[in-house]
This record gives structure tokens, sequence and C-alpha cells, in this order.
């Protein structure tokens, strides 16, 4: 990548950081259950119902998460807890049918000026089925989505998941990390 493409993605993540900051300064606020260090009981949690009688058997998040692996920003690694056994997903509910991950890699190309997006769905079938995402939140034909980042920071399309229970959309690099300049890809 040459240094001015470099440039202007640094410029391009510290004007979406400082535009979204207030919202995941809001987030961060919360004492979200998945960072390290953070005790925050279910009652207190802004997501349990502090008045129901049922709250005082369940597990605390904090407890039950105590010992999967963190990525760097402190968030669960939900890849890296698969991959080490430390979660067994189930094709269905009730039942022993087995998962079956799909190795195919997509590259979205509508990107403005920032790098192409590589969307890798062998970590994410490891664990979900195809009917979690298709159709309902994609359509699985190529050009059937536009995906803008308004729309994933307002919990659409990759958003569903992203900043909810899997890494924030904030970490731009993760998903855009194809090089505009890269020759010819499929």
């Amino acid at each position: 990548m040459s240094s001015f493409a470099r440039v202007k993605l640094w410029v391009v993540c510290l004007l979406f950081l400082a535009t979204g900051g207030y919202a995941y300064a809001q987030f961060d606020s919360q004492a979200h259950f998945q960072l390290h260090n953070k005790r925050v009981p279910l009652a207190e949690d802004l997501i349990h119902d502090p008045e129901n009688e049922s709250i005082d058997v369940l597990q605390a998040p904090y407890e039950a998460l105590e010992d999967f692996p963190r990525d760097s920003g402190g968030l669960i690694d939900w890849i890296g807890a698969l991959d080490n056994g430390l979660i067994t997903p189930r094709s269905v509910l009730e039942g022993d049918a087995e998962m079956h991950a799909v190795d195919l890699d997509l590259v979205l190309r509508n990107t403005s000026s920032m790098p192409f997006v590589k969307f890798p769905h062998l970590p994410h079938t490891k664990w979900l089925t195809c009917e979690n995402c298709h159709p309902s939140i994609f359509l699985p034909q190529n050009g059937g989505n536009f995906i803008t980042m308004a729309d994933i920071m307002e919990g659409k399309y990759c958003g569903v998941c992203h900043g909810k229970i899997a890494f924030p959309p904030l970490e731009c690099a993760r998903c855009h990390s194809i090089p505009k300049d890269t020759g010819d890809i499929r």
C-alpha cells in the first residue's frame, strides 16, 4: 500500500472514530460484560429486568466467560474460544446434527476510499448455519446487498452481530484488509 493510501486510511479511520466516538463512549460507559474487570450485577446491566425473581438463578456473564480468550481490545475472541474447544455450536437446538463450515471468502469492493473488505465465511460458518444470515440479513447473490457503514452502525447487515457480541465495527482494519491496488482478486 502506498504511503498516500496509508495516510488516507488513517484519516478516514480517525474521522470515523471521531464521529462514532460518542456512541462508543456510551457503549463503554455501560460496563460491557465482555471486558476484563467489569463486574456488573445482572440487575444493573441494563439488559435484565431487576424486578424478575429469577434473576438470582442466572449465572453472571463475567463468571461464565471468565476463561475465554480475549482479543487485543479485551473483548471475547469467539473464534479462539471455538478453536480451543470452550464452545461447541450446534446446527439445531435439539439433536446432534453436525455444523457444515463453508470455506469461501468474498471481497466487497464498494468501500469508497477504504481498502476492500474480505468477508471470510469460514469463521462465521464454524458456528452459524447459513440460515442465520441468508436470506433475512444478506441476500445470497452477487450484488444483492448494498452495505454501508451507516447501516452496520445502525445494527443492519454485519451490525446485527458486530458491535453487540462480535468485535465492534470501529476496528476498521479487521474488515478493510485488502489494499485497493491488489492485483486481480476474485
